[in-house]
């Protein structure tokens, strides 16, 4: 083999290993690592001047749940811990002042910049149902490595006047 053989085919191996566009990794949110400690958390939710406002024994897992973490539209965030380190964080968003295609814009643009961070997700749930005048739509998208998942999930229910929207993030270390 000569030289610009060999320099071709070792940038064809390259390529291969390393495709233009590689994911990013999926993280949990504000720089934080799994398996923290509640202890961590805490911490660090307390000098970003947030409130723990319930700790709790959930099953085999440990949950708090804070208020305050400044982020537009967060309403709160729920830390589970599994054998003491962090586990799953969920982010619960509520913009009640949005109506719902300012809502499904705004989903739509997260999906679309997960899409490309971390690849193509999966719909996971696509759920439309009309109970006792209950109408409520379920919409759920998933982006998966290795060990780790993100999912995007949109929930809307109506029933009369009333209206809830709920937006939620789940990082979560399989």
């Amino acid at each position: 083999m000569n030289a610009r053989s060999f320099a071709i085919a070792l940038l064809v191996l390259h390529a291969g290993l390393f495709p233009a566009g590689a994911q990013q990794e999926i993280k949990p949110p504000f720089g934080m690592q799994w398996g923290e400690t509640p202890g961590r958390i805490k911490e660090v939710v307390g000098k970003g001047g947030a409130k723990v406002m319930e700790e709790r024994e959930s099953g085999p897992r440990d949950l708090i749940v804070v208020e305050g973490i400044v982020q537009e539209g967060l309403k709160r965030t729920l830390f589970y811990f599994s054998n003491g380190g962090l586990s799953e964080v969920e982010l619960q968003y509520d913009r009640p002042n949005w109506e719902e295609d300012k809502v499904a814009d705004w989903v739509s643009t997260i999906k679309a910049s997960w899409d490309k961070k971390y690849g193509a997700g999966r719909l996971y749930a696509d759920e439309k149902g009309d109970e006792n005048g209950l109408v409520h739509t379920l919409k759920g998208w998933m982006w998966v490595q290795n060990f780790v998942s993100l999912r995007l999930v949109h929930y809307t229910a109506q029933k009369g006047e009333e209206k809830m929207r709920r937006v939620s993030v789940h990082y979560c270390a399989e």
